[in-house]
């Protein structure tokens, strides 16, 4: 049990030091990392989800995991902007952002198709 806490936090700090990483260079003007806020919107609650479960709180991490599954389209839209901006820039398209993109998009449209079933069958 003490190894799991101890990822678990580790896992926490490193998500955090990611977070920290983020808002120094868009403060010091080197820009906004559109994937990296991308990332940490998803994975942040599954973080938090995470540490909550390597204490017992398996209630409370399922509420964790049910807001990183809503944050999975904002998580998309950050990621067209980001490529929007950089496009208006005249700058390339990343492979990488754009392949998440696009996959991100479909997985939350699936999702949302997902929900809706699931609500018309419990009605």
């Amino acid at each position: 049990m003490a190894a799991k806490k101890g990822l678990s936090w580790g896992f926490a700090v490193a998500v955090g030091v990611m977070a920290v990483s983020v808002v120094v260079d868009w403060g010091r003007g080197e820009g906004l990392d559109w994937a990296v806020v991308a990332f940490l919107l998803m994975v942040g609650p599954h973080v938090v989800g995470e540490v909550l479960r390597a204490y017992g709180r398996d209630r409370a991490a399922a509420r964790a995991d049910a807001v990183s599954n809503w944050l999975v389209l904002p998580a998309g839209v950050v990621l067209w902007a980001g490529l929007i901006v950089g496009w208006s820039r005249g700058e390339g398209t990343p492979w990488l952002p754009f392949a998440a993109a696009v996959l991100i998009s479909l997985g939350a449209a699936m999702m949302g198709v997902a929900a809706l079933r699931r609500r018309r069958a419990a009605a």
